[in-house]
């Protein structure tokens, strides 16, 4: 299975708006490496929305060790198996699924 890269991402802004290109975020590693640019290829020109989605990008790495947390947490406990899984079991397995991809 292939790993992301390891947190804290965090965002820096790389540019001031223009009329053509609008905002622009880079998401950065621990080391300062470059792994996404938010803004620019998407012709946002709200600067507010580009910097919030910077931010859920850079928080990806927190909130999906934070899902499996409550995941595994869930399951440890057996007064939680139920005949029917909860709407939230399923969309967490699906969302821990999708960050995980195989390589």
């Amino acid at each position: 299975m292939a790993k992301h890269t390891p947190g804290l991402w965090t965002i820096q802004a790389i540019s001031q708006p223009t009329p053509r290109r609008g905002f622009a975020y880079m998401i950065r590693d621990s080391r300062n490496c470059a792994l996404a640019e938010v803004g620019h290829t998407d012709a946002i020109t709200d600067g507010a929305e580009a910097e919030a989605n910077a931010q859920l990008i850079a928080a990806a790495p927190e909130l999906l060790a934070a899902l499996q947390a409550a995941f595994d947490s869930w399951y440890d406990d057996p007064r939680h198996f139920q005949a029917r899984e909860l709407a939230w079991v399923s969309m967490a397995r699906a969302a821990i699924a999708k960050a995980e991809v195989a390589s």
